[in-house]
């Protein structure tokens, strides 16, 4: 062989070994099946069973769940068709992938002590429709139907699918029934369970039919809650704290799109991220004519896109490290508002953002929704910032306002670059209200702008310190209270100390 040759055998040589040695140095892609080898994927056969066949078969890192079809899933009233996603599951829609879901008072999809999932480009439909009484006939246990009004749909996916799927696959086990979720989380499409973590859910877009009724909208797009934490015994004397419960964690929802929806997200997370939403078409329950808004008796949870709280006293188990971050909602109102003053009963102040937490920060959001931009609840160290928010008093029938704290007591609690205006003629109620306990701390509001037409009690009391009423009280110490309101082209700063 001339030195030539041997030269190039010698290199060749080295590049087959380098190149072993790269993939050796690389995890193995996992393998792709397409959702084609369960469904029919026509869009309109009810393929439920087979979507529950494949979740099953994808899980613990099978292979990538790819849905590249249109899959109509069934769910309806019937708990046994709810399709559990466990551990180590990735899901990833192309182009040409939907599923259509219908589920109502139990959930299309449940996420229970389970973790590392990826939800991927996911497009679904929704099709079901709440209905406004909540008190149904009965429900659906694997396609019979169980006439009974004493056992309703959400009581019986609790105490009898869940329960059962938790004691079968994470050895949880119940002494008696626990309280669950009620109707309006069980009537989400993804149910998040306990200690649920390492969960992502990325492009991912829920919507209803560009033509439906604000009867016909999404109840709610995810809920989480609470629960037992896998290989225990629980009965009703446990104490809610961590030892024995968690609540999901390490969640990340990003570019997110909903449109035709009563609540985007409900429940407690820990070190969740909520990145780059756009929400659209929103309302509250109602019938087909616009009526009976909030359900019969407003049993219906009132919406929010988005709705995180906590018990205080639940030890280790309040929301905490949340990031809410480049959020627009952008208030596209179908329907009333469901309190309409004087003697009707006041039952929820329907605003884009709820949230109670720890160590917490909003980012970057946007609210043109008439309801309402916020309501702070009990919360430590929670700073939001760069807000752009409009509402309308008179939408409200004059109940509310633009921000509230309904629920002290409030420690290190920061607003920063606050852009609030009212688009009521006159504006009845103070834009924001504030709080009066005195376990209150460090309430701090900085280069807060306020801007309203007109104030109706200076309209009633014209006078140099007419404007004086629009100033918020807060009870507590340590406050930095920096207000400026326009109000008819005139100024009032509001300012504590």
């Amino acid at each position: 062989m001339n030195r030539r040759r041997l030269f190039s055998f010698f290199i060749l040589t080295l590049l087959f070994y380098f190149a072993a040695a790269i993939a050796d140095a690389q995890p193995a892609m996992a393998p792709s099946r397409s959702i084609r080898n369960w469904t029919h994927c026509d869009g309109k056969t009810d393929d439920d069973a087979g979507v529950i066949a494949a979740f099953a078969a994808a899980k613990n890192d099978a292979f990538t769940l790819v849905i590249d079809c249109p899959v109509f899933i069934h769910v309806g009233m019937d708990i046994r068709h709810p399709i559990f996603i466990d551990s180590g599951t990735t899901v990833q829609f192309t182009t040409n992938g939907l599923f259509k879901v219908d589920n109502v008072q139990v959930p299309a999809f449940v996420i229970a002590n389970s973790v590392h999932i990826r939800l991927l480009g996911w497009r679904i439909q929704y099709t079901g429709q709440e209905p406004v009484n909540k008190t149904v006939a009965g429900y659906y246990d694997n396609g019979t139907l169980v006439q009974n009004k004493g056992y309703q749909p959400s009581s019986q996916f609790n105490d009898r699918t869940l329960t059962s799927w938790l004691s079968t696959n994470r050895a949880v086990h119940f002494a008696q029934a626990t309280p669950w979720g009620g109707v309006t989380n069980t009537s989400a499409i993804f149910f998040l369970v306990g200690s649920t973590k390492d969960v992502v859910v990325d492009n991912f877009k829920a919507f209803v039919a560009s033509n439906a009724k604000g009867s016909q909208f999404i109840p709610m797009v995810f809920s989480s809650i609470l629960g037992g934490n896998s290989n225990g015994s629980y009965n009703h004397q446990m104490l809610w704290t961590s030892e024995h419960y968690s609540i999901p964690s390490n969640i990340t929802f990003s570019n997110i799109d909903l449109d035709g929806y009563y609540m985007g997200w409900q429940g407690q997370f820990q070190n969740a991220t909520f990145e780059h939403i756009r929400a659209h078409r929103y309302g509250d329950l109602q019938d087909d004519q616009g009526g009976n808004v909030g359900g019969v008796d407003k049993w219906f949870a009132p919406p929010h896109l988005i709705y995180l709280n906590y018990d205080p006293a639940h030890t280790g188990l309040e929301n905490r490290n949340i990031r809410i971050l480049d959020v627009i909602d952008y208030g596209i109102r179908v329907g009333v508002a469901r309190d309409r003053g004087g003697s009707d009963s006041s039952s929820g102040y329907a605003n884009s953002l709820k949230i109670g937490a720890i160590d917490s920060v909003v980012d970057g959001y946007k609210s043109y929704r008439p309801d309402g931009f916020l309501d702070i609840l009990t919360s430590r160290n929670l700073k939001i910032a760069n807000v752009d928010a409009t509402y309308d008093s008179s939408f409200l029938n004059n109940i509310y306002p633009g921000i509230r704290f309904p629920q002290a007591p409030y420690q290190q609690v920061t607003f920063e670059n606050i852009r609030l205006a009212d688009k009521a003629a006159i504006t009845q109620n103070g834009p924001i209200w504030g709080t009066y306990s005195a376990a209150n701390s460090q309430i701090t509001m900085t280069n807060v702008k306020v801007t309203l037409n007109k104030w109706a009690k200076a309209l009633a009391n014209p006078g140099p310190k007419a404007l004086a009423s629009i100033c918020p009280p807060f009870g507590g110490t340590g406050h930095k209270i920096d207000i400026h309101y326009i109000v008819s082209g005139q100024v009032q700063d509001c300012h504590i100390p």
